[in-house]
């Protein structure tokens, strides 16, 4: 603090002593120096850096990243504009709206959009929510013209407008200490085919086909850098969002692109960090490693797959490897479950994040939705062939009217959001939806449970969208309204305590809790607005998760939409702030809009009932719910007093005590486990059992018992591998098995699926697993996992090749396992197979496949291939042939070969099925050849002549020859061209007439002025040659034009090692500037010129170039 003052007293003391010379230039003087100070002090320890594995700011704090970006503010995409499939991309909505309204409406409406999308409010609200970063995404078309609009061709028209956007978000984020990312979202020609996400024009050269574009994409950058290379607010460059094109195995042209960005942006900032993405959607990598700058974090994405704790392990290696951070630069698009898991793995490994976007029109998973007005519907509806043409001025005003509703104002905030990105990663804990408890008496609206994590605030059965990891897209809000959590919500119009929205689509076990202040203890009537078109849905209330009503049933109302009121009398709710939950009893969906409490009288009033019965959590017990408080002392003498059947039997009941935890509650002990298939109802005929206020419990008969037991695999039985309760590292496929189904695959070792059993008496039981290998054997471990994740081996199981992957076998085992419910993990130990089902059943004493209770065959030799009865069928082992597949000699040539020989003599049918035909041979024991074969995969089955049930078959393929493919890159600058070959072993390059032999897969040779022939061929002349003209600059790159820091450059001046006389004039025709140069560089300084226009002449011995040039 005391340098901050010193430096103060010392622009006083400045302004004192110029205030007597020019009071205009005092002012300036004043604002300049005092905003030095201001920076200087707010600048102290913000400057972010990457510190090898860490960010960190200038005082080496480490800063964990947590942002958003404002998406569809500098570029719409068609799908937040709700626009796919009609105008995916920014310039075909333009072109759109200009047919509609014209280019000049077109125009103000871009303004006012790009004014009303993204606003200081919105920052106010990022730093208010916990954020400490913005994600700026860019369209390049807001800084510099396109290439084809260029009025000199090879130069850069520079536009302020999206200097100024960048700007303004730097002024209103310093105060609140947010860094600001800029993300070149959308590059000039594009990244990618992906029109939506980068404006991409298919008639116009992308970034990749165009050296212009790359070139102008360098330009601009190093403008951007040249121009924030001081803002410390500036939390770094995004070079390229999410490249999505086909660039060769090690990605070269994406790589010498940013190489080509950092050395433009290095040579006016070297402050500033430098986030690299990979290839297809920012997750590829290859090629882009090592690191080319000391300043550089490695940025993936992530969308739509599971948020497992082993789910970066694919990104890591990449820091540890490096020694460089991590960065997930970019994801959203899900559920707040899906939200908060996701950041909390990231921040667990340590990687910060930025988060996609900060509003959308009509969604739920932003901050901010924005309502579609008629006017822009009508104009939806139009361009869908659904509708009429809007005149020009309905389509301006629907079109002005939607930049209206940008604003935070006019949009529908989504609380749940930011709190699920920031407070739920951190904290269990729910609080009141809108801040504080809703008040008994009084209306609970079902829409507004409280803010909080799925099984926290609400139990949802479907609560985000995996579809990457499962194939299949799942809706965690069906009614895709309201909130973006797991609850299905929608809209109503009941006239009746509502909020204009009710949650339905219910299913059994769901649930949503309601942070409740009651005013005083008392006998409450809840009146509960429910519709639905079907009878027999069931809730019922708790507080504390202390049940207060029995389970009500609602009767059907008409339609989904017609709400009646179903009252509920004798509710004894205690004063004070309270947790209410709403519980759903069974699958038969309503709706619920409200409930409106009403005290009806004192508690002295209540009877003293049963309400409910639910099975205990240690699936031997049962749990009865009474209206108040018990009197724990009066269940001494009341065992006797309760009876309980189980599918129509009577069961021993062990202990009757109060709970532990809940003072409403008798927890009943059985002799035996309950199991989810039980039918349960437990009867009272006592008198001992009373409340805390001296009511004694009403007798009941038959109390139906709702059987929460999980839903266990019971053994003996049969588990399918999706079945699983949680799995980690494999995935789903399709099983071409009996059966059909899904398998698990893609299995390493270390991965594993947990399974619910339950096993009804102790014993040895077999193993039988469904398994597929191509080529590799592996290991099966089976344990017990008890609730610390303690595993407790129960066996170890070999598998087989099978020679295919979609080739099925049965390998077997035996293990003992206890009585009663389990965690049971199938665990990946050795090898990569697929996994169908597993099979537990009497024990398999011969290990032949075949339990012994159906094994007709018993004490069958090891290793014996038998039917289904167990007993022996004919069988040669895989290793009895010897099969070679040969490549084509060149492509399409059609002359591979399969070669196959059986070393046991036998009448073999060989059956060999491609694509295209089917070829039948016989053969014993000599060698048999399929010649003529093209490159294909093929199914290669063999069968015996008088051994029906025999047959083994193989996967075999023929391969052909790589093409050769070549792809050049010149460098002016340099006076080389960098070679990529791909097809070939030795590659023979011809330049000039120069012979180069090489087996590398990049080379770099020099060119000499003027055209360059080059041709490539390999060892093979079937792959033909690669020719190309490549013509190298003629003439002098002069630059920058006009002239910046008072510096001109001249690059090739020594072309072919001839001298160059340099000569400057200036508009009188006087020589200001002469030299001779015969380097390939020169740069002068002009420093010592007046501003104004120049003629730049350079001569070589046979000809001459002659400039204008501007200071």
């Amino acid at each position: 603090m005391k340098h901050y003052l010193s430096l103060v007293a010392i622009i006083l003391s400045i302004e004192k002593k110029l205030i007597k010379y020019n009071n205009m230039y005092i002012m300036k003087t004043k604002i300049f120096f005092i905003g030095f100070v201001l920076t200087t002090m707010f600048s102290w320890g913000q400057w972010l850096k990457a510190d090898g594995k860490k960010i960190v700011n200038s005082a080496g704090e480490e800063i964990l990243l947590r942002g958003m970006g404002p998406g569809g503010w500098q570029i719409m995409e068609g799908y937040m504009m709700q626009t796919s499939g009609i105008a995916g991309s920014q310039h075909e909505i333009k072109e759109k709206l200009i047919d509609l309204m014209g280019e000049d409406n077109t125009e103000t409406f871009f303004n006012k959009w790009r004014e009303n999308h993204f606003t200081k409010r919105d920052v106010d609200s990022l730093a208010a929510w916990g954020f400490n970063s913005i994600r700026i995404p860019m369209h390049y078309n807001l800084f510099t013209l396109p290439i084809e609009e260029e009025p000199v061709a090879g130069q850069n028209t520079w536009i302020e407008t999206g200097f100024e956007l960048i700007d303004n978000v730097l002024e209103w984020s310093a105060p609140h200490n947010l860094y600001v990312i800029l993300d070149m979202h959308a590059t000039p020609g594009a990244q990618g085919t992906g029109s939506e996400i980068n404006d991409y024009d298919p008639s116009k050269p992308s970034l990749w086909e165009s050296q212009e574009n790359r070139n102008k994409l360098v330009a601009l950058w190093t403008r951007i850098a040249e121009r924030y290379k001081n803002n410390a607010w500036i939390g770094g460059y995004d070079l390229i969002n999410e490249t999505h094109w086909d660039l060769g195995n090690n990605n070269a042209l994406l790589r010498e692109i940013f190489e080509d960005i950092t050395e433009g942006i290095r040579s006016v900032d070297d402050k500033h960090i430098l986030y690299i993405e990979g290839n297809s959607y920012a997750n590829d990598y290859r090629g882009l490693t090592p690191p080319w700058d000391d300043n550089l974090v490695y940025s993936f994405h992530k969308y739509w797959s599971f948020n497992n704790a082993n789910d970066v392990d694919w990104i890591l290696p990449l820091r540890e490897e490096h020694n460089v951070p991590l960065w997930m630069g970019e994801s959203g698009e899900n559920s707040n479950t899906w939200f908060t898991d996701a950041i909390t793995l990231f921040e667990n490994n340590n990687i910060g994040w930025a988060w996609w976007t900060m509003r959308k029109i009509g969604d739920i998973d932003s901050p901010y939705a924005v309502d579609i007005n008629p006017g822009y519907q009508k104009v939806i509806d139009y361009w869908k062939g659904e509708g009429a043409r809007p005149t020009e001025q309905e389509t301006f005003d629907g079109m002005m009217q939607l930049c209206e509703n940008l604003l935070v104002d006019n949009s529908r905030y989504r609380k749940d959001v930011p709190d699920a990105m920031i407070r739920q990663v951190q904290t269990d804990e729910t609080k009141p939806y809108h801040g504080t408890p809703s008040q008994i008496p009084g209306a609970v609206y079902m829409a507004d449970f409280d803010l909080g994590k799925n099984n926290f605030a609400y139990s949802d059965t479907n609560v985000a969208d995996y579809n990457l990891s499962t194939g299949e897209f799942q809706a965690w809000n069906s009614g895709w309204s309201y909130r973006n959590d797991g609850v299905d919500i929608e809209k109503n119009t009941d006239d009746v305590n509502s909020n204009g929205f009710h949650v339905g689509f219910v299913h059994e076990g769901e649930w949503m809790k309601y942070t409740v202040q009651i005013e005083e203890t008392a006998a409450y009537k809840a009146k509960i607005r429910v519709a639905s078109q079907e009878n027999g849905g069931e809730f019922y209330l708790s507080l504390d998760d202390q049940e207060v009503t029995s389970i009500q049933t609602v009767s059907s109302t008409g339609g989904w939409t017609q709400f009646t009121t179903l009252e509920v009398t004798n509710i004894l709710l205690e004063e004070g702030q309270h947790s209410l939950k709403f519980h759903v009893r069974n699958d038969i969906p309503f709706n619920i809009s409200s409930i409106e409490f009403e005290k009806t009288g004192t508690t002295d009033t209540l009877p003293l009932d049963a309400l409910n019965g639910t099975t205990g959590a240690n699936e031997k017990s049962i749990e009865i719910a009474i209206s108040e408080s018990l009197l724990a002392a009066s269940l001494k003498e009341a065992l006797d007093e309760f009876t309980v059947l189980v599918n129509g039997e009577q069961r021993t009941i062990t202990s009757v005590n109060p709970h532990p935890f809940a003072d409403r509650l008798i927890a009943i002990t059985l002799d035996q486990f309950l199991i989810k298939s039980d039918v349960i109802s437990v009867s009272y005929s006592g008198t001992s059992i009373q409340s805390e206020s001296n009511k004694t419990l009403n007798t009941f008969s038959d109390l139906p018992v709702v059987n929460e037991s999980p839903n266990r695999a019971i053994l003996p039985g049969l588990i399918e591998a999706e079945d699983y309760d949680y799995m980690i590292g494999m995935a789903l496929e399709d099983s071409a098995d009996e059966g059909g189904g899904k398998n698990l695959g893609y299995t390493n070792s270390g991965d594993y699926a947990d399974y619910s059993i339950f096993v009804p008496s102790s014993g040895n039981y077999g193993i039988s697993f469904r398994v597929a290998s191509l080529f590799s054997e592996g290991a099966i471990g089976l344990y017990t996992v008890d609730e610390n994740n303690v595993e407790t081996e129960l066996a170890v199981t070999n598998t087989i090749i099978t020679n295919g992957w979609q080739n099925w076998e049965t390998v077997t085992n035996s293990m003992f396992i206890e009585e009663g419910p389990h965690t049971l993990r199938m665990k990946i130990l050795t090898g990569e197979f697929n996994f169908n089902w597993m099979k537990f059943g009497a024990p398999d004493s011969d290990n032949d496949g075949v339990f012994d209770d159906v094994d007709l065959c018993p004490n069958t030799p090891e290793n014996s291939r038998v039917d289904i009865h167990g007993c022996p069928q004919f069988s040669i082992p895989s290793t009895n042939y010897t099969i070679s597949a040969f490549s084509e000699t060149c492509r399409s040539q059609n002359n591979g070969s399969i070669r196959l020989f059986a070393t046991e003599n036998y009448p073999y049918t060989a059956v060999l099925t491609g694509s295209e035909n089917t070829v039948t041979k016989t053969f014993t024991s000599e060698e048999l050849i399929f010649d003529g074969l093209s490159a294909a995969s093929y199914d290669l089955c063999l069968t015996i002549d008088g051994k029906p049930d025999y047959q083994q078959c193989f996967a075999v393929v023929v391969v052909q020859p790589d093409a050769l493919v070549v792809s050049t890159n010149k460098n002016d600058f340099s006076k080389k061209v960098s070679i990529s070959l791909e097809g070939g072993n030795s590659y023979y390059i011809t330049l000039n007439d120069e012979v180069f032999i090489t087996d590398e897969s990049d080379i770099e040779l020099p060119l000499k002025r003027g055209e360059n022939n080059l041709s490539v061929k390999t060892e093979k002349e079937c792959q033909g040659i690669f020719s190309k003209t490549i013509t190298t600059t003629t003439q002098p790159l002069v630059y920058p034009n006009p002239i910046k820091n008072n510096t001109l450059r001249i690059s090739s001046l020594g072309f072919d090692k001839i001298a160059s006389h340099i000569q400057l004039y200036d508009i009188t025709g006087k020589i200001v500037y002469s030299e001779k140069c015969d380097t390939n560089e020169l740069q002068i300084d002009l420093s010592h010129l007046k501003n104004g226009m120049y003629a730049l002449r350079i001569a070589t011995p046979t000809e001459s170039f002659n400039y204008k040039i501007i200071k």
